[in-house]
């Protein structure tokens, strides 16, 4: 587990194919400097195609979806399923992003198509946090369950696959100020890999990367990695802006 891990969930943004190609394209040639660090880009599925295209030959950047569909049969208007995400060139899948629970993504959901994702050899990144952080540690409980409910009984030969993104609701789409302090992370991480552990059994854990996400930025990345004891980060509005992202990353490569 040396290499470090990107992700950058690009959400609905940008709001054109053309910048679309524009950004990935510096960013992909910037990538030679990235050291240690390999980055997925999670366009919006209507971009896949054309990310894919500049990113084909690089060593460093991969494809990610931010979802997927993995019900049977192809009459689901609105939904991307499987095959067409491995047609696209997707190699890793965010699932269970707050975003989507807030919607409609049940913690049954999320392990369905966690599940699913994983089967058809996908890399999937599945997201937890809690809504809010209160003196009573209540916030544990929710992350516990969140982890209890997607990995419990995940047969071991999937768990090399699996990545745990730890994104606290409270701290997205905040400034830079707002995001989690390092020694809470590193608490959480902790707790995280314990929990993994008493699921999976302690030859696990070692196989599966932690990332933290929320209100990233190149001001804050570093101290977040280096004293949060994370593997890596998920960095939304941040990675659309190509100085910034690619400076973030040369942060905390090795």
């Amino acid at each position: 587990m040396s290499n470090k891990l990107i992700i950058a969930n690009w959400k609905m943004n940008p709001a054109s194919v053309e910048v679309a190609k524009e950004i990935i394209t510096e960013i992909n040639k910037e990538s030679k400097h990235f050291g240690d660090v390999n980055l997925v880009v999670c366009p919006p599925f209507v971009y896949l195609n054309e990310v894919a295209s500049v990113i084909s030959n690089s060593k460093k950047i991969v494809l990610g979806a931010q979802d997927v569909f993995v019900g049977e049969g192809v009459s689901h208007t609105g939904e991307v399923g499987i095959k067409l995400l491995k047609k696209a060139g997707v190699e890793y899948v965010l699932i269970g992003h707050s975003e989507r629970r807030e919607l409609l993504d049940t913690d049954q959901i999320v392990k369905e198509k966690m599940i699913g994702a994983l089967k058809e050899g996908f890399k999937v990144i599945l997201c937890v946090g809690e809504k809010e952080r209160n003196e009573h540690g209540d916030h544990y409980h929710e992350i516990k369950k969140q982890i209890e409910d997607a990995i419990t009984k995940l047969p071991k030969k999937y768990i090399k696959n699996l990545i745990i993104a730890y994104e606290p609701v409270w701290a997205v789409g905040r400034t830079e100020s707002e995001a989690i302090k390092p020694d809470q992370l590193h608490e959480i991480s902790i707790f995280i890999k314990r929990l993994v552990s008493d699921i999976c059994g302690p030859k696990e854990v070692d196989k599966i990367k932690i990332l933290y996400g929320g209100s990233v930025t190149k001001n804050n990345a570093k101290e977040i990695f280096e004293k949060g004891n994370v593997d890596g980060l998920l960095v939304g509005r941040e990675s659309l802006k190509v100085k910034n992202f690619t400076e973030l990353i040369k942060q905390i490569k090795g």
